[in-house]
């Protein structure tokens, strides 16, 4: 239902009017949109699981071929991150829609638990397994950045979004040489 109802939300948005035509579309009745446990929250829960799984598939896969030997940690964060912010491309425009279901109180749970696998996929694909302090430190700098650069990307119309990956590049190095300048001290 999921991958039927995506095709609708550039035209409908994250609503119960692009569930109904991903229904029919399917030649289900209209009212196969409950599939979505919480209506357009639900549809976006479904679409961030998906992103996840997706995302884990192609992470793994870059992973088992070598793509990712050589680079150092930080190499390998910058490059999942442009990787996991570039699956939302088909859906920036739609995008603050989704923001303003998940920004509901009784949706921020879902939209936490989302954000903080987000980071903690790219930092375990990254190789990072620090088990001290720093385990919680990256994982909230991550998720600022990320998070900052998903609400930049929505009004970014540059092309093919460079300015958006030129924002999380300086993000990120901004948050590696402070990590650096700390060590030293």
């Amino acid at each position: 239902m999921l991958q039927a109802t995506l095709p609708y939300i550039q035209q409908h948005g994250w609503t119960m009017d692009a569930m109904t035509q991903g229904a029919k579309s399917l030649g289900y009745p209209s009212v196969a949109h409950g599939v979505f446990p919480g209506g357009e929250a639900g549809l976006v829960d479904a679409f961030l699981t998906d992103c996840r799984r997706r995302f884990i598939a192609m992470a793994e896969e870059r992973q088992n071929t070598g793509q990712f030997e050589g680079y150092t940690v930080n190499e390998k964060v910058k490059m999942l991150t442009i990787m996991r912010i570039g699956m939302m491309k088909p859906y920036i425009k739609t995008w603050p829609e989704a923001l303003a279901i998940m920004a509901h109180p009784t949706n921020v749970p879902m939209s936490l638990k989302h954000l903080s696998e987000v980071v903690d996929d790219i930092w375990f694909y990254a190789g990072d397994r620090s088990p001290d302090m720093d385990w919680y430190t990256k994982r909230a700098s991550l998720a600022a950045i990320y998070s900052s650069t998903e609400v930049f990307m929505t009004q970014d119309v540059s092309p093919n979004h460079a300015e958006t990956f030129r924002f999380l590049n300086r993000r990120l190095d901004e948050v590696a040489w402070i990590d650096a300048s700390a060590r030293q001290v």
